[in-house]
Parts: C-alpha cells; structure tokens; sequence
C-alpha cells in the first residue's frame, strides 16, 4: 500500500512541481545521493541503485545535462570517478526536500506528536533492517 502511494504520479508531481525543468522521481532520488553525503563515486551509486555501472552512467548524463552534478576523476584513484552536486543541483534538491516535506507535513497533520514519533521509530528500524540485509545480501556468495 505505501509503495503505491509512493509511486503514483500525482504524489510525485506534487513533490516535484515547483521544479524546472522537471526531475523524474529516480532523477530527484540520485540528486539526493549525490547532493547530501558530497562528492560519491560513480560505482558506488551503481551498487547502492544496484544496477549495472553502465546504467548509472547513463542516469548521472541525464542530471549532467539538467547542469545538476558534474564528474571529476577520484584524486585518490585515478581509475575511478567521482559525481557532485553543482551549486544548482544542490539547490534543487534542497528545493524539492522543501516540498515533499509541505506534503508530508499536510498528509500528517492530525497525528499527535506520540503518532509522529512512533512512525519514525518504526520507520528508522524499517531502514535500518533493510540495509543490515543489503549489506548481508551484498557481501553473500
């Protein structure tokens, strides 16, 4: 139930309309992995997306074009690249998590403080118990 709500494309448009040009849900999802921890590597974004580098690639070209993030080779390894956010790429991230955080906020206005709580116990357990078993999944075989 709450990876449809999720997904339907009006909650998206709603989290993404004040942007121009407009980010598909997985562009404005890999701006925030780029935007919020600093500069990432390319094959790591692929293993946390867990697609193919390739696919990467051609998601990091899409936000390249928009002028959101920019490659530079890694000084520490010259095989490898790393992907940041420009200053308009943190930008628009800082705008969009302005915005999904108004439809969050609307959503939940009737819950006590004691609901909201709660939820992001449950929530942060949530995660922290699906990436315990990614990272299991990861380092299995």
């Amino acid at each position: 139930m709450l990876v449809r709500w999720f997904t339907r494309s009006d909650v998206r448009a709603s989290m993404l309309a004040d942007t121009n040009p407009a980010l598909s849900a997985t562009d404005a999802w890999l701006l925030g992995r780029i935007a919020d921890p600093g500069p990432v590597r390319l094959s790591e974004l692929a293993r946390w997306q867990e697609v193919d580098r390739s696919t990467m690639t051609t998601q990091v070209r899409r936000l390249e074009a928009l002028e959101l993030v920019w490659r530079e080779p890694d000084s520490r390894d010259g095989r490898a690249v790393l992907v940041r956010a420009t200053g308009a790429g943190a930008a628009r991230h800082r705008q969009t998590k302005q915005t999904a955080r108004r439809v969050y906020d609307a959503l939940l206005q009737g819950w006590s403080d004691d609901d909201l709580e709660q939820a992001a116990h449950v929530a942060a357990r949530l995660v922290e118990t699906l990436e315990h078993r990614r990272a299991g999944d990861s380092t299995a075989g």
